[in-house]
């Protein structure tokens, strides 16, 4: 067993430091927490693509600041902003008496909540895009509680759309002001640090080193998700532990990339013709044990598999332009890197999509069948 604290590798964990995300934090505590202290209230949207850490702030917020009443919900889980206002209740210890309340009832009891506490309270709505799009009466009476019911709560919709592109100028001068923050995509370098603490906390030392987090980060990082980054580590560990293995492979990285986002299929190889089969197959024999070939490699292999398979190959170009046709496809990744020292520049190829092992068997019978 190579994980001695599988917390760690959930998705609903949030660690002691929240990394990478400090500007929107102390945003959060500037425009929300303390014109709260002095019983303003204000209202704020954040929004961002998935995975860019708009929950966990949220959650390591409310952990943190104890000062608040930081409420956490989930829209997704309500048939009505209404039903979620009394769950918010009944979680910061106010017993619901009836599931019929007005928002006259609900705010007065917030109200009450508060002053039993001395706290006052932020509302935090997560998944509120549906809420934005079809609650603007409900919306109108919770972001203006403070005018409409006396009721200093501070409302945080997270959503992963700009809520303004659903609003007209009516509606936002209906709604009032509320200022925005946006969460962008993590960088390959922030998720491979992301990825580098959980494995951390979450795995025996030794079991995994540092070429299989920066390859999970350099997977992870055209979608700029933690929440990405963080499956494939969690689906490669768990790979490599049903095969009882020590430590994490680029073979295991590959069968997790496979789980989650498929894209090598049947179809896409049945469209190589027998050229592109044999350079898919060099370059799955030199990257068996590598997360990257080199072209040299691929064109030393070639010349092997052509006479083994017999097919024909009169020159390096065709295999070149036959990399590309593979990398159009999506079936390989290719990319150019520096050499160092003035060396010029060197192209590397990967495949993340499928496991080498798996790939190399479907295109040997391919050329056999051909």
């Amino acid at each position: 067993m190579i994980v001695r604290n599988p917390d760690a590798l959930d998705f609903s964990y949030v660690p002691q430091k929240l990394r990478f995300r400090d500007v929107q934090i102390e945003t959060i505590r500037k425009t929300m927490l303390e014109p709260l202290r002095a019983g303003i209230s204000n209202n704020l949207v954040a929004f961002g693509d998935s995975g860019t850490g708009k929950t966990s702030t949220m959650k390591y917020l409310a952990r943190e600041e104890k000062a608040f009443i930081i409420v956490y919900e989930n829209a997704l889980s309500f048939s009505s902003l209404k039903m979620l206002l009394i769950d918010a209740l009944y979680n910061m210890g106010k017993l619901v008496g009836s599931r019929n309340m007005s928002y006259s009832d609900i705010f007065r009891g917030f109200n009450l909540v508060s002053q039993k506490k001395g706290r006052k309270i932020v509302l935090v709505i997560d998944e509120a895009t549906n809420l934005i799009k079809f609650e603007r009466d409900g919306l109108y009476n919770l972001l203006r509680a403070g005018e409409i019911y006396s009721t200093p709560v501070s409302t945080i919709l997270v959503s992963m759309e700009d809520p303004s592109i659903y609003m007209t100028e009516r509606d936002r001068k209906s709604l009032g002001v509320f200022s925005s923050i946006l969460f962008n995509r993590y960088s390959e370098d922030e998720l491979v640090r992301i990825i580098e603490e959980r494995a951390r906390i979450a795995m025996v030392p030794g079991s995994i080193n540092d070429d299989m987090l920066r390859h999970i980060g350099h997977v992870a990082e055209p979608f700029g998700s933690a929440r990405v980054a963080i499956e494939l580590l969690q689906k490669s560990i768990y790979i490599c532990e049903y095969r009882d293995g020590t430590s994490v492979s680029i073979e295991d990285v590959r069968a997790a990339q496979s789980m989650i986002n498929p894209y090598v299929t049947e179809s896409k190889l049945n469209e190589l013709d027998p050229l592109d089969l044999a350079v898919l197959l060099s370059i799955c024999h030199c990257l068996r044990d590598d997360p990257s070939t080199s072209m040299s490699c691929v064109l030393e292999d070639v010349r092997i598999v052509s006479e083994q398979f017999g097919v024909t190959i009169r020159e390096n170009t065709a295999i070149y332009r036959s990399v590309k046709r593979l990398e159009n496809l999506g079936i390989v990744e290719g990319r150019v890197v520096g050499r160092g020292d003035r060396q010029g520049v060197a192209k590397l190829i990967g495949i993340n999509d499928i496991p080498v092992s798996v790939l190399e068997e479907k295109v040997e019978a391919l050329i056999r069948r051909n």
